[in-house]
């Protein structure tokens, strides 16, 4: 009987790391990118849907600006908030702005990397091809 008493207690800790070991990566995992997004300008270089795509290296271009308090702008004058969030295993760019008319806009961008100087979002769109976007930050 005390045997099997221990082997619970066992269980039960081995459980309970596992489920608390899981809550920081999230939370790790959601500081770290938006430590990484935060205080540049993002500009645009190229955009691919399929097998189609778009530079905009060497021209002025889009850009967008995610601050430090949660806040965003970019070069269209797009003004909102921001999030970083995990959805299952996928971390997710969340940005909530106003359109020049004044009616609200959610965009959602799976975060496919981010470095020190490099960004690339993927965002879902209405044809079911998925369109991926690459920015430096300057």
């Amino acid at each position: 009987m005390k045997y099997i008493y221990n082997l619970l207690i066992a269980i039960f800790a081995i459980l309970m790391g596992l489920v608390a070991c899981n809550k920081e990566t999230v939370s790790t995992q959601t500081d770290v990118m938006n430590n990484m997004l935060v205080n540049k300008n993002w500009y645009l270089d190229y955009i691919i849907t399929g097998t189609n795509t778009k530079s905009y290296v060497g021209q002025s271009t889009y850009f967008a600006t995610y601050l430090k308090d949660g806040t965003t702008k970019d070069s269209d004058g797009l003004t909102g908030t921001y999030s970083v969030k995990v959805n299952g295993n996928q971390t997710q760019l969340h940005v909530q702005v106003k359109t020049s008319n004044g009616n609200p806009l959610e965009v959602i961008y799976n975060i496919i990397s981010v470095g020190d100087s490099k960004l690339v979002l993927s965002k879902a769109v209405a044809t079911g091809t998925p369109t991926q976007l690459y920015f430096t930050s300057k």
